[in-house]
């Protein structure tokens, strides 16, 4: 247990130093692999990955082991930057925040720079195929992200559909720059715009924002559940009224089953921790569905996601 605990700060340090990038070049001596490094620490530090199998000595010189690529691989170390980079000064403070001495948002926070950089690797590769897929089959053009973070969906959609443009909106106007400045080096600032926002108060959204014909909220709408189930519904219904001729209005929602599969129960107690109101199964979401003024089309899964998520197809009840 404690070996493991450490072998997860250990490969999250070698990510976030350059002896990552250097490994990955191949056999590196000591002297390479450590300039403009604490030698001393550095050195001991090799040779402990060396000790866990994350690398190989070979004579002079260091390299990855077979477990030490696995281990590095971009969804590997995505979802080590979550849970030790965003969340470490949370789990840190456990006991703190069990006896009341410490409490979410005032005392400890997650790093918000870390969890976006990383959730934006892990919904890339496993959520943004699921999404395109999605918007065309309903045939939205212009899609809003509602919450949408660095914007790293809207411009990986773009990038994988030609046809498509959007809108981001954001509340937080760090991220909003972070978004624009992704549009512009991958080459569609012209298709998609972001602008600041709350997701969950669409009254004061920008004007842009109405031009959308397809809407997405993603691992947002379970927070709302701490103001209660009606909050939850009456959020919705507002979405519907608001875009009464939308074509899809997409909800993806992580899903709890407590099993322990796919770092759920991790995923359970950082979700505890932090207060933050916790994500549901499907049968929860649809007897919330039924309750708003919009109806459940399809329901879409990633096999294999951690964590998962369901994304849910809603439209306007006619």
């Amino acid at each position: 247990m404690i070996s493991a605990m450490h072998v997860c700060h250990a490969v999250h340090a070698l990510a976030e130093t350059p002896l990552l990038e250097r490994l990955r070049r191949g056999p590196r001596s000591v002297d390479d692999l450590l300039a403009g490094l604490h030698e001393p620490t550095g050195t001991g530090f090799l040779r402990y990955l060396a000790n866990r199998g994350v690398l190989e000595r070979q004579g002079e010189t260091y390299l990855l082991t077979r477990l030490g690529e696995f281990l590095t691989t971009d969804l590997s170390l995505a979802r080590l930057g979550i849970y030790v980079g965003a969340y470490g000064s949370v789990t840190g403070r456990m006991g703190d925040l069990l006896t009341g001495k410490a409490t979410y948002g005032t005392d400890v926070v997650r790093d918000g720079g870390q969890l976006g950089l990383h959730c934006a690797t892990l919904f890339s590769f496993f959520h943004t195929p699921v999404v395109v897929e999605a918007m065309r089959g309903r045939g939205a053009r212009r899609v809003l992200d509602v919450g949408c973070g660095g914007g790293q969906l809207l411009v990986d959609a773009c990038l994988r559909d030609p046809s498509l443009t959007g809108i981001g909106l954001d509340i937080d106007p760090a991220a909003v720059e972070v978004a624009q400045d992704l549009a512009e080096r991958q080459g569609v600032a012209d298709r998609v715009e972001f602008v600041v926002g709350d997701a969950f108060a669409p009254a004061d959204w920008p004007e842009v924002c109405y031009e959308a014909d397809g809407l997405c909220v993603m691992s947002a709408l379970h927070e709302h559940f701490r103001h209660g189930e009606q909050a939850v519904v009456e959020l919705l219904d507002e979405y519907a009224a608001r875009f009464p001729h939308q074509k899809i209005l997409l909800v993806g929602e992580p899903e709890l089953r407590y099993d322990g599969r796919e770092n759920d129960d991790d995923f359970f107690l950082i979700h505890v921790l932090t207060q933050q109101g916790l994500p549901r199964d499907r049968s929860a979401w649809f007897s919330v569905f039924e309750r708003s003024t919009l109806d459940c089309r399809r329901v879409y899964t990633r096999p294999g996601a951690g964590p998962r998520m369901c994304f849910y197809d809603l439209v306007p009840r006619r």
